[in-house]
């Protein structure tokens, strides 16, 4: 199952006997990308790290076309095959699995868990190291191929060329936002895996905004907010290197 994207209406369609998800564009999805961007400049802001905001627009749509998806690939980030792409409507690659968050929430293994989470930090280190940052990274931005061996990465509509402590902070901090509701055991391998795989690429922590972005973001995201409670007050800043 795919989760509910606040950008688009998401389907499952069978087309030529294959699977295919079509992505259309919802009426109010210029009116979120201006919220997205008023929120992150002004957070920015509050923590004493004015960023510039996001570019939203004609922007976005372009870095879901295959001039992007080829560039990410050199990077060894995968993305699901782009089957047709207009101004209004995305049309691409079935994965099996569904999305990152869904795996989590299901998978009982520890070693598949924390192997997820090491990709997905291999991939974000990928693209911190190229000059560019998801800002919009959410685990369920990330979708799980059949066997669990496969991880990709989908919604690229808001990667931007920044190199800021804080849009990678904001990188790092949307994702753990984004599962601190699992339970605590699966929450500690997914941020464990998902640290050890950043720093296999970048050479170094977190950056050091990432954990108090992660807890002013959580609520936004938390389903079960006494997991969430829990799982903030876990130690993690053994995790952040302050020589960003």
């Amino acid at each position: 199952m795919y989760f509910v994207n606040w950008q688009r209406d998401v389907s499952i369609v069978k087309r030529y006997g294959k699977k295919v998800v079509v992505k259309t564009n919802k009426r109010s999805k210029g009116f979120h990308e201006y919220l997205l961007s008023l929120s992150y400049t002004f957070v920015s802001v509050a923590l004493g790290h004015p960023d510039s905001p996001p570019i939203i627009g004609e922007r976005t749509s372009k870095n879901e076309g295959d001039l992007m998806r080829g560039h990410l690939e050199k990077l060894g980030i995968r993305t699901p095959r782009l089957i047709s792409l207009s101004d209004s409507l995305l049309v691409e690659e079935f994965i099996e699995l569904g999305d990152l968050y869904r795996v989590f929430r299901e998978s009982r293994e520890t070693k598949i868990i924390s192997s997820l989470g090491y990709e997905a930090g291999t991939m974000t280190g990928s693209l911190h190291i190229d000059g560019r940052v998801f800002v919009d990274n959410k685990c369920q931005n990330y979708l799980v191929g059949k066997n669990y061996n496969l991880l990709y990465r989908t919604d690229l509509a808001f990667i931007q060329r920044k190199t800021s402590v804080f849009s990678r902070s904001m990188d790092i901090g949307t994702f753990l936002a984004s599962v601190v509701d699992l339970n605590p055991s699966c929450y500690t391998a997914v941020e464990s895996g998902f640290h050890r795989g950043y720093y296999s690429v970048t050479r170094r922590g977190f950056p050091y905004l990432s954990i108090i972005l992660r807890n002013i973001l959580a609520p936004g995201f938390a389903f079960d907010h006494a997991n969430m409670l829990r799982n903030m007050r876990i130690d993690s800043l053994d995790k952040c290197s302050l020589d960003n």
